[in-house]
């Protein structure tokens, strides 16, 4: 089974030439990876920085795929999904809070399930108590609005095979309620499988609505996440 590893960039100029250093590391352990990162509308000079490391690695295994302009978070995503060839398919995050050698353990999760169904996630540790009951609160609300336990629902990576994502994705949402659709998706048709893993602070960027970020956009999340756990809701009534 070939994986595929997508890695939504916006505005992430600062962290990309560490994060090819650790991308480097993943192909050394499986060399028939592919690595999509997706630039996803990035105004800071990342394109600079992309063709830069690009030159320096082999375009067979990383591709940087181009979204010119930024129309959400899961959009970026989506793009990168559908651009992937790989049969196994993973999404993790360019900020270096996680790790993309993760997916390693997720995918050896995955194959020794063989369950095309499965969706293979991570479960964050040493996280900061208000970020922790953060991501608790709106867990817990989205299982008793939806009837179904989700927890951790915007931990990386995320793995599930190509079939699984081509039954759903002209359905999917185009910002940070991605993360929620593709957990609710597999509760529906499938399974879910936890793995820890560990949460790093950012050390360069700005956060764009997960850990680190201001309470104003903090907020604006809650806001969408809270409207789109009830549209869910009307979608099975």
């Amino acid at each position: 089974m070939k994986l595929s590893v997508i890695l939504p960039c916006y505005n992430e100029k600062d962290n990309l030439k560490a994060l090819f250093q650790r991308l480097d590391l993943l192909v050394n352990e499986k060399p028939d990876i592919e690595i999509v990162l997706v630039n996803n509308g990035s105004t800071d000079g990342s394109d600079d920085v992309f063709k830069n490391e690009l030159v320096q690695r082999n375009n067979n295994v990383f591709k940087v795929h181009h979204v010119e302009k930024n129309i959400g978070y899961g959009y970026g995503i989506l793009s990168g999904l559908k651009a992937a060839t790989g049969d196994v398919l993973s999404v993790t995050h360019a900020d270096r809070q996680t790790d993309p050698l993760d997916v390693i353990k997720a995918f050896e999760i995955y194959t020794l399930a063989n369950d095309q169904n499965l969706l293979v996630k991570g479960f964050r540790k040493n996280r900061k108590l208000s970020e922790a009951l953060f991501s608790y609160g709106m867990g817990l609300l989205a299982s008793l609005v939806l009837g179904t336990r989700l927890t951790e629902i915007n931990a990386q990576p995320k793995l599930f095979s190509k079939s699984f994502f081509e039954k759903f994705s002209d359905k999917a949402p185009y910002d940070f309620s991605l993360d929620l659709f593709f957990l609710f998706q597999a509760k529906k048709h499938g399974t879910i499988r936890d793995f820890p893993v560990y949460f790093a602070k950012r050390v360069a960027g700005v956060a764009k609505g997960g850990s680190g970020s201001s309470f104003k956009t903090k907020w604006k999340l809650i806001k969408r996440s809270f409207n789109y756990i009830f549209e869910l809701k009307r979608q099975l009534s």
